[in-house]
């Protein structure tokens, strides 16, 4: 395919919630540009974006998709992305490398949620947006109504370019504010016709384009100075006024339509081609040079610089999706990865319509390509010429709030677990996995239950099946008491040589802010101090540190309920020994028993971890999430209004907190978010923890 100069590139993030026909749309542009013989539909399982089983199976985009059109001359890089909360990090990623973005709404929804978040995640970027009120050929479509959400939810400066024409299953096309005309959509979309506007749409009409002529002249000294004096700007000068207002943020121009039946594309693209930047125009990418901050120009002569902002698996290998921020790309050798120092070989360039592949000579800056099989770059890596190493920061990825336990189904399963795991791992930045150290499970975890399920489906996919489960909750044992002299022996007589030690040991309870130099930090959290006051030799020096070892060992394996010991402080006191019988082994069986003993002894208890929640809901569900959170064990802290929505701050126990993404799907029908992370520990309730520890079947030292 051709070459595209940085002047008529145009990169566009299509984004809005679930459900409101971003995918729709998308396959609108492709086929109205001729890119595709038939129009893509998610329905029927032809989508050119939503090509993953999971996809299919759901009805729904779950990865960040590209594709591209050619529309006036321009090319426009489309990147469709998730409306799901879980796959928020990819909407980002994709709105990272763009210049604008499309919101689009429901027409029978309006603003929702997940729509409300994406809009203050690209005012952060700082990139011109339009929204496109979609489905406006349903029951219950409503223009009016879902403009005024729009307004009140996400920007005042929220104009309609357009009127429809026909509501719901009558609604067949719209009148052009700016220049005036009435455009009837054919059948399939391609063709538009014009017509007299209807004279029932008149008055309609005429109010809109007045205010929006007043909002394009307040966005310009110039155009302000000419309507002033005459009160109207010429059909001319609204539309060079439109670029500067839509760049500047003054205008976010609303237009509509129906995806499904490609009602809408040829006149949202028209915008696009002609009124949003391109590259050389937009917002600068930065990159760092070491500790500087340097803002990159989109020349296509300057050494070349690319962000990879997606990875993800093809018939030929992996496939890496960057936008060159700058210079060219095509006929290196080889480019070096800035973020690990590698050096990367370069084969052919592509330009991607979902899986399909055009071969690219050379991309100039600006444009969005894909590379098959690099071997050490990721998504959020920068490559670069060599000697001419920048980065450009990646995003901070989402902590992982959905959390499961896999365990491989069968031997052949476990053998692949791992090789599979890093695979998706590399195409996949916000998934972790870890092992769990109290237990050894091994952990997945995700931004939610979809992200969970779907990578568990790719795993199954990919030759290796697992199963699921909750993690064990990773309680800790304590005391809350002191406790005197308390003996530890270990004596045993087999024939020979026979084991003989014995420690006598207090104990007391530990500030976890206890400082000090022979304060040990525990690896699995809390602190431990051990003392030796052992005078006059009875327990020789070799083997007091032998008792300070069986201590620790028992504390990683718990005393009540198997769960480790924290925040504790032993102090050895006396002891005894024999001369032949005594060993390393023998003491740190005695320091294991001694322990076992005192802690008995102290008013052992467990406790339970705390986790932090912040929860964003509308403002309509507060009843039920703060109801939520008390019948949890949970501790609302407060409240923050912002708009419509609420954000809900509040503590709750990680035991009954695991499936809270999807106790929150349920009560807010996809519309709330969240996110938590580790607080502190608490004393479990004496009710459950009862049955905790009579569930545990805690072993003695044998004897």
């Amino acid at each position: 395919m051709k070459r595209y100069d940085t002047k008529d590139i145009r990169n566009i993030v299509i984004v809005g919630q679930r459900g409101a026909g971003k995918t729709s749309l998308a396959e609108a542009m492709l086929f109205s540009a001729g890119r595709t013989t038939r129009l893509g539909s998610v329905d029927d399982n032809t989508s050119n974006f939503d090509t993953e089983p999971e996809e299919i199976k759901r009805c729904s985009t779950i990865h960040t998709a590209v594709a591209w059109a050619e529309w006036k001359k321009r090319k426009i890089n489309i990147l469709d992305t998730p409306g799901a909360a879980d796959f928020f990090y990819d909407m980002k990623m994709a709105a990272k490398v763009s210049g604008a973005a499309v919101i689009v709404v429901s027409a029978t929804d309006g603003v929702q949620v997940g729509t409300e978040k994406t809009w203050a995640a690209l005012q952060e970027r700082g990139i011109p947006a339009a929204v496109f009120i979609s489905q406006m050929d349903r029951e219950r479509a409503n223009f009016t109504d879902a403009l005024k959400s729009v307004k009140d939810k996400l920007s005042k400066q929220a104009a309609p370019l357009q009127v429809p024409i026909g509501s719901e299953t009558s609604f067949n096309g719209v009148v052009d504010l700016v220049s005036q005309k009435a455009f009837i959509f054919s059948e399939d979309g391609k063709e538009l016709r014009e017509e007299e506007i209807p004279a029932d749409l008149t008055d309609v009409v005429e109010s809109n384009r007045e205010s929006l002529m007043e909002t394009i002249a307040e966005s310009d000294d110039a155009l302000l100075a000419k309507f002033l004096e005459d009160m109207t700007l010429s059909d001319e000068d609204m539309r060079s006024g439109l670029a500067s207002a839509i760049f500047s943020g003054k205008i976010v121009p609303v237009l509509c339509g129906a995806g499904k039946r490609n009602f809408g594309s040829r006149l949202l693209m028209d915008l696009i081609a002609i009124h949003f930047p391109s590259p050389a125009d937009g917002v600068k990418a930065v990159a760092m040079d070491g500790d500087t901050e340097v803002e990159l120009d989109a020349d296509s002569d300057a050494p070349a610089v690319a962000f990879v902002f997606k990875t993800a698996s093809a018939d030929i290998g992996k496939m890496t999706m960057m936008r060159v921020m700058r210079g060219t790309l095509g006929g290196e050798a080889v480019l070096v990865n800035a973020n690990n120092r590698n050096k990367e070989r370069f084969g052919q360039l592509y330009a991607l319509t979902g899986k399909k592949r055009d071969n690219v000579d050379k991309a100039s800056a600006g444009d969005i390509v894909a590379v098959a099989k690099l071997k050490s770059t990721r998504t959020g890596d920068t490559i670069c010429a060599e000697k001419n190493e920048l980065i450009v920061p990646t995003l901070e990825k989402p902590l992982g709030v959905t959390r499961y336990s896999v365990k491989p189904k069968s031997k052949a399963d476990e053998d692949k677990l791992g090789t599979r795991l890093n695979e998706v791992l590399e195409e996949d930045p916000t998934l972790t996995v870890v092992r769990e150290p109290d237990f050894g499970e091994i952990i997945l975890a995700g931004t939610g239950q979809i992200h969970i399920d779907t990578t568990v489906e790719r795993l199954k996919r990919a030759g290796v099946e697992v199963d699921m489960t909750l993690p064990r909750v990773p309680y800790r044992e304590t005391i809350r008491k002191p406790v005197g002299r308390t003996e530890g022996k270990h004596k045993k007589q087999t024939g020979g040589r026979g084991q003989f030690g014995v420690c006598y040991i207090e104990m007391k309870p530990l500030d976890e802010t206890a400082e000090g130099d022979d304060i040990v930090s525990l690896e699995y959290g809390g602190k431990f101090h051990f003392n030796n006051a052992i005078f006059g030799g009875s327990i020789p020096r070799q083997w007091i540190p032998s008792v300070e070892k069986g201590v620790r060992e028992r504390m990683r394996r718990g005393v009540i309920a198997g769960y480790p010991v924290m925040n504790i402080e032993v102090t050895l006191v006396d002891g005894k020994y024999h001369d032949v019988d005594s060993s390393d082994f023998a003491f740190q069986l005695a320091g294991s028993k001694g322990f076992q003993a005192a802690v008995k002894n102290a008013s052992p208890v467990l406790l339970e971890p705390i986790y932090a929640m912040e929860i964003t809901v509308p403002d309509d569900c507060m009843g039920d999430i703060m109801g939520d959170i008390t019948s949890k064990r949970g501790r609302p802290l407060g409240s923050e209004s912002n708009g419509r929505n609420i954000t809900v701050q509040a503590q709750a126990p990680l035991a009954e907190i695991q499936r809270y993404s999807a106790d929150l799907e349920s009560m807010t029908s996809g519309r709330g978010s969240f996110s938590l992370y580790f607080d502190h520990y608490e004393e479990v309730p004496s009710n459950l923890a009862d049955k905790i520890i009579s569930a545990s079947n805690m072993e003695e030292d044998e004897e």
